[in-house]
């Protein structure tokens, strides 16, 4: 079993081991303490090429440069980093500041952080899981001596302005369900359009459900832009199911929080609630006040973020009338979880048939998604994240879908497995890994990445309590709870 991290934006079906550490006392300018010897292991001839033809620094200075951007970056003293720091579970860093901070380490060393899948070197570095500080100087070491290339098409994409398209009506509700509402037999009520599919509302949140037809569907690309985890392309047998045709907003959230009682701390903290010291709580979204949890004004109709993949899947059980408190989905049993499957989202991106996008081959523009709006150095205040409401009529799927490219991250159901694909789970009708990995799948891309990453076969994943500033979620139900 392989696995890829959430942060970056390569397949990696090779692990390296290190255990190295590398710990500053005092600022930035005075001597570093090594407290185990560091090494940069030798493992391609590109390796020993690019660290040979660079000889301006030493590798101490490369170390010390690196965790001095870290600590500038990521706003922690210098003093309290290490090598052996881990990315995600440490330093709390989110796809937002992991971009800001490949975009500074390229500027800084004049390096290109290459998505080049079939770089050996890169993809030995890429798998380490947890991804730690020492993983990041290997890889700034690898890139050094090699020439910078353009990155006009990878992270820096023309500035827009988000949240000026064409909406649809907004449908989700806030408030708080009435008890009296669970014990009605129907969940569903149906909309008159069944243009291109039939269309439902559940009735406990107010979202739009599309049901989805049963069909064959092939998974994967052979494009040439593909990862190996892609393939290979195969065909699967898919029941018919409803999905909901847009990410959970800020205000359904709220409704979901409000309508089930007093939580405990723990429920909390696993779902969304942040570290005192994490300050990414700037940017949440949602707000505990005297009438409950309510959104930010400005914030009613965007998409719930910085929520976890247990506070994505307690939500998606409440909403479907299931027991919330069973959130873990620790047995994968068939009612654990109301999260899409890698599969079921990946047929409701883009159909049966493979194509790049969910609109199909053509290149993105603006006009079809958001991607790539993330700037160097840019401080956002919680209003002026570029996010688009989840209703904009953006990322459309030929299902009707809003935002199935772009826009943020949702979480699937699987575990993720780079290697799923390739074993004989992945051809089995309506397939889903069950099996226990470090991390949950997730799918679509966001308004931070590079728009690659948007493809409707690209796969990754990140921690199940991990939770991002372009990371959000969509829901499934059963077509058995149709009326």
């Amino acid at each position: 079993m392989r696995v890829k991290p959430v942060f970056l934006c390569l397949s990696s079906p090779a692990a390296l081991a290190t255990d190295d550490q590398v710990k500053y006392t005092g600022n930035k300018d005075q001597e570093i303490q090594q407290t185990k010897s560091f090494h940069v292991p030798i493992t391609t001839s590109r390796t020993i090429e690019a660290i040979m033809t660079f000889t301006q620094l030493s590798q101490i200075e490369i170390e010390k440069k690196v965790l001095s951007i870290v600590s500038e970056q990521l706003g922690f003293a210098l003093e309290k980093l290490s090598l052996n720091d881990r990315l995600i579970e440490d330093l709390k860093c989110d796809s937002l500041a992991m971009t800001g901070l490949l975009m500074e380490l390229e500027d800084t060393f004049s390096i290109t952080i290459s998505h080049d899948t079939s770089d050996p070197a890169l993809k030995a570095i890429f798998t380490r899981q947890p991804f730690r500080l020492s993983d990041l100087v290997q890889l700034v070491t690898i890139q050094l001596g090699i020439k910078a290339l353009p990155r006009a098409d990878w992270f820096r994409q023309p500035a827009i302005e988000p949240g000026r398209g064409q909406r649809v009506c907004f449908t989700q509700l806030d408030g708080i369900l009435k008890q009296a509402a669970l014990t009605e037999a129907d969940l569903f009520v149906p909309l008159e359009s069944t243009v291109p599919c039939p269309a439902w509302r559940r009735h406990i949140d107010g979202m739009r459900c599309i049901r989805i037809p049963a069909g064959n569907v092939i998974l994967g690309s052979d494009l040439p832009a593909a990862n190996p985890d892609e393939q290979p392309v195969h065909q699967v047998e898919l029941d018919a199911f409803l999905i909901d045709a847009e990410p959970v907003s800020t205000t359904a959230y709220c409704r979901f929080l409000n309508s089930v009682g007093k939580l405990p701390d723990s429920c909390l903290t696993d779902w969304f609630v942040l570290d005192m010291d994490d300050d990414r709580d700037v940017h949440m979204l949602i707000q505990n006040t005297d009438n409950g949890w309510q959104p930010l004004p400005g914030c009613e109709i965007w998409p719930m973020i910085l929520v976890s993949w247990y506070g994505a899947n307690a939500y998606s059980l409440w909403a479907n009338n299931r027991l919330w408190s069973n959130y873990r989905d620790e047995t994968g049993e068939a009612e654990g979880s109301y999260l899409p499957t890698e599969a079921q989202w990946e047929y409701a991106a883009r159909g049966a048939t493979p194509r790049a996008y969910p609109w199909g081959n053509d290149a993105p523009t603006p006009e079809k998604l958001r991607a790539g709006l993330h700037r160097q150095q840019v401080n956002y205040e919680t209003q002026t994240l570029p996010l688009s409401p989840v209703n904009e009529t953006l990322g459309m799927s030929p299902f009707g879908l809003h935002h199935m490219a772009g826009n943020v991250w949702q979480w699937c159901r699987d575990w993720f497995d780079e290697d799923f694909y390739r074993q004989p789970g992945s051809t089995q009708r309506n397939p889903c890994n069950h099996s226990l990995t470090l991390v949950r799948s997730e799918r679509g891309g966001s308004w931070v990445g590079p728009d690659i990453l948007c493809r409707s076969s690209y796969r990754r994943g990140r921690p199940p309590i991990a939770r991002g500033r372009c990371l959000g979620f969509r829901c499934v139900s059963s077509v058995q709870d149709l009326p």
